[in-house]
């Protein structure tokens, strides 16, 4: 069943009424958001959000949120921003974003409000444009964000490694068509052709030999 653009509205109107649990949870979140542009004028809840303001840019190229709304903003960027709002500082959020919110010029001041004042980014994950082509005819690149957010005694270092990969291949074309290579263990078999088995692996090994020893995280 195919989700109209009103029931994800809704969907996002439910989460902002739903505060956090007064109570804190060792909480890894996921999120796939829509991927479209949200009328911010006639809804006085959005308000509250501050990707839904205008940001300004300063000579020395940092950003400062202005009072005026825009007309029109990304529902991505406000489910980023929700997500984060529901979490306590040090849980992780692994959201599903498209590579417009994450390269073009328009969004800088999200990217710069997001790794400067509200996540540490763990991994950036892309996903080739089958990965929607197949269901949704939409011929897009996405990546999974995984983000830790700031705040309380995390440590944060001036500077820290991010795991960050592309995977070309997650098992089946633009058709939806399974595709296969061949491997040999023994005896000539078929597995699967994908490079997602492989990108978890290493971002295993990450997490457990980088990510704990320079972040803390438990």
């Amino acid at each position: 069943m195919k989700n109209k653009i009103a029931e994800w509205q809704q969907l996002f109107q439910n989460c902002v009424s739903n505060p956090p649990l007064p109570i804190s949870l060792p909480t890894v979140a996921l999120a796939n958001p829509p991927y479209c542009k949200i009328n911010l004028t006639s809804d006085s809840e959005l308000a509250r959000f501050e990707m839904a303001y205008k940001w300004i840019q300063h000579e020395d190229g940092s950003y400062v949120i202005t009072s005026k709304l825009k007309t029109q903003a990304e529902q991505e960027c406000l489910f980023v921003e929700q997500c984060l709002n529901q979490l306590q500082p040090g849980e992780i959020v692994c959201i599903l974003v498209s590579n417009g919110i994450l390269s073009s010029s328009n969004q800088a001041h999200f990217r710069r409000w997001l790794l400067e004042d509200m996540a540490l980014l763990i991994a950036s994950i892309q996903l080739p444009t089958e990965n929607f082509q197949v269901e949704c005819g939409l011929g897009i690149i996405t990546s999974f964000l995984i983000l830790q957010r700031k705040g309380g005694n995390l440590p944060i270092p001036e500077d820290y490694s991010i795991f960050m990969a592309v995977a070309d291949k997650i098992g089946f074309d633009s058709r939806g068509r399974r595709l296969f290579r061949s491997i040999t263990n023994g005896q000539q078999t078929q597995e699967i052709d994908s490079d997602l088995p492989l990108i978890m692996e290493e971002f295993k090994k990450f997490m457990t030999e980088v990510w704990q020893n320079h972040i803390g995280l438990k």
